[in-house]
Order: C-alpha cells, then sequence, then structure tokens
C-alpha cells in the first residue's frame, strides 16, 4: 500500500462515464480524482492558444515540458487543476480544443513527459486516476484497474442529450462520426495506444445508468479489498 492508500486506475473509451464515476468512488474513498485528459487537454489549449500546429512535435513537446501544474482537492473529490497558476475552467473543454487534444496526444515524447508528471501526483496513492492509459503505461503498478466501455452509439447518445441539457446545437451523425474517429486515433496510435490493461476488470456500460455503473465499481473494490 501507498502512503495514502491506494492508486486506483480507470481507463476506457471516451464517453463511458470515467470522470463522473471516478470521481464517486473517490468522494466515497476519501481520496483526490484526476482526470489524465484535463492534462492532455491543458497542453491542447496552449497549443491552441499559442497557435502551435499540434503536428509540429518538437514544439508541442516544448510546450509540454513548460507546463507546470498544481492541484487542490475540492469538496467533491476533483483535484482543481492550475497550469502555470492559472485554473482554466471551461476553456480546456472546447471542442476545438478537444480535438487538438487528441491530436498532441499522439506525440510519443510529450506523452512520456505528461504521464511524467501524473505520477508526480499519484504516486503516494489516494488517488482515483481516470484516463486512456493510466492502468497500461502511467501506472501499470495500480492496486486495482477498471477499463470502462460502452457501443459508439449509445456514447453519442449521451453527448447530444448532455449538449442538448447545457442548450447547446448537437448534430448527433457529426457526434458519432467524430467518436469513432476518435476511439481509432486513441487505438491505433504508436504511443500507448487505447487498450485494457491485462488485469484490469472491464465494465460494459453501455445498459448501465451512472449509478449502476458506481455500484458494479465499489462492489469490485470492496471485494478486491477483502
Amino acid at each position: 500500500m501507498r502512503v495514502n492508500g491506494m492508486l486506483i486506475a480507470i481507463d476506457g473509451t471516451a464517453g463511458t462515464g470515467k470522470s463522473s464515476v471516478g470521481k464517486a468512488v473517490a468522494a466515497k474513498l476519501g481520496y483526490g480524482f484526476l482526470s489524465t485528459g484535463e492534462m492532455y487537454r491543458a497542453l491542447a489549449y496552449k497549443v491552441f492558444e499559442k497557435q502551435i500546429n499540434p503536428e509540429d512535435h518538437d514544439a508541442v513537446l516544448s510546450a509540454a515540458r513548460a507546463l507546470r501544474f498544481t492541484f487542490a482537492r475540492q469538496p467533491d473529490a476533483a483535484l482543481k487543476m492550475f497550469v502555470d497558476g492559472e485554473f482554466l475552467g471551461g476553456k480546456i473543454h472546447l471542442e476545438e480544443v478537444g480535438n487538438v487534444a487528441s491530436r498532441v496526444s499522439t506525440n510519443a515524447e510529450a506523452r512520456r513527459v505528461l504521464t511524467e508528471k501524473m505520477r508526480e501526483v499519484g504516486e503516494n496513492g489516494g488517488v482515483v486516476m481516470e484516463g486512456r492509459d493510466v492502468g497500461t503505461v502511467v501506472f501499470p503498478d495500480a492496486e486495482i484497474k477498471f477499463y470502462l466501455d460502452a457501443s459508439a452509439e449509445e456514447r453519442a447518445n449521451r453527448r447530444v442529450k448532455q449538449l442538448k441539457e447545457a442548450g447547446q446545437p448537437a448534430d448527433y451523425d457529426q457526434i458519432l462520426a467524430l467518436i469513432k474517429e476518435r476511439d481509432y486515433r486513441d487505438s491505433h496510435r504508436a504511443a500507448s495506444p487505447l487498450k485494457p490493461a491485462a488485469d484490469a476488470l472491464i465494465i460494459d456500460t453501455s445498459a448501465l445508468n451512472m449509478q449502476q455503473v458506481i455500484e458494479a465499481v465499489l462492489e469490485k473494490l470492496e471485494h478486491h479489498a477483502s
């Protein structure tokens, strides 16, 4: 066991509720919760803001090295992320930034830089960490690993619902195409392709609501602890 408890890894495809599940599980355990995708989005935001070409390997790598992260645990368990001393908030969740994030995440050396920064956050445990390669690359020695999945169609439906509830326009076909494109890019990239760790507990969330997924994870954690 690490100094502050377990390091719990939750990986999986986009739109499977990893963040909501991870945050709820962390709150239940008194742990912190970190979405590693936010760190990639922070890099993407800097690339986007500075008008760097996401395909410019050296410029993206330089931007990754320059990033300085600090975190503050919030009452809901989330580790609030400050980038170079600034809280970026909703800026990192713009669709344009998300698309850049998927592109810069194929940069193997930039991934290695961010992976080291992630390890600094989680090495002492007491953290639920969510992403695409937490259990395979960032923390292959995580005490317990989960992999959440769902059909692309179900994930597109969830995203459409989410956008409509936020009063934003949502085109199902366009969103489905983007999800499939991101899945392909994530699973076929040379650096840390998206896949379940050999010892991950796989949960298909297609027919489950959020509470059912949370309960399934907590049940497996309880079984693991015993």
